[in-house]
């Protein structure tokens, strides 16, 4: 995997992660990254577990000594904004006061529902909570705040316990609306390859919706492992980068300060 970027890494600044970030740093050397994101979740849903937990100055003090230690890795300062169109009086002044190089969107909550919990699915049908999801997933991306689009069809993790496999063919309709807002806004989607390891088998989103967003004249792209843990940073990379090269795209994208400033090209890589 020499070469290829994270943009997707989580440290003990997340509750759900253990991991120090001089720990990541080194994982990230020795499998050969040549960048990553450190972007660690801000949640601010009342029931979120994450509720008041990142600490951005913390965060910051972690990553200036990370960057002195480790000179030839770039390390970028990255946020995992949790609902960025739901809390903006409290994302906004945080993204404002600190200096980070990119902002991930994810969608967690719809309403009081976790995505991530038995709940959602018990309470929707597979076209109701899929809707519901995707709906306000163009939502989130239209009102914008925030640089990269995080896990696409995330629920997926968990609703193939309750639904069965997920099919994106059944949802092409909710993937264009989707992907037309990423194109409109600028959104740069990214292939998270944690779906892999989960349940659903597959990265988020399969090389059949990425087509589509191809096929719509979508270009901008950005993978990220979603890693906790040191051993999973930089994983499946290689599929991940084969997957979208046999979607149709070319490149990915290299944030710093909150704008494209460079772009890594996609070859095809034998798997």
């Amino acid at each position: 995997m020499a070469g290829y970027i994270d943009y997707h890494v989580h440290t003990n600044n997340s509750r759900d992660s253990r991991a120090t970030m001089t720990a990541m740093c080194e994982r990230a050397i020795t499998v050969g990254l040549s960048e990553i994101a450190v972007t660690d979740h801000f949640n601010n849903h009342p029931k979120d577990v994450d509720l008041n937990y990142y600490r951005a100055d913390r965060y910051f003090a972690d990553i200036e000594q990370c960057r002195a230690k480790f000179p030839t890795l770039t390390i970028r300062a990255g946020i995992e904004v949790g609902e960025p169109h739901r809390w903006e009086k409290q994302v906004v002044p945080i993204l404002e006061s600190y200096p980070y190089d990119v902002v991930l969107g994810s969608l967690h909550w719809i309403g009081d529902y976790s995505i991530f919990e038995a709940p959602f699915f018990r309470d929707h049908s597979p076209e109701k909570a899929y809707t519901l999801y995707f709906t306000e997933l163009a939502e989130m991306i239209r009102h914008g705040g925030f640089d990269i689009l995080a896990h696409v069809d995330v629920p997926k993790r968990n609703s193939v316990n309750y639904y069965g496999p997920f099919r994106d063919e059944e949802f092409e309709d909710l993937f264009r609306q989707v992907w037309e807002a990423c194109i409109e806004t600028g959104i740069v989607p990214e292939i998270n390859t944690k779906g892999i390891r989960s349940a659903a088998g597959a990265f988020h989103p399969t090389t059949t919706a990425l087509r589509w967003y191809a096929e719509m004249g979508g270009e901008r792209l950005s993978f990220g492992s979603d890693a906790h843990q040191p051993d999973h940073l930089g994983l499946n990379f290689d599929q991940a980068h084969k997957s979208a090269f046999d979607a149709g795209l070319a490149r990915t994208v290299r944030f710093e300060r909150r704008a494209i400033v460079g772009w890594q090209s996609l070859e095809p890589i034998p798997v």
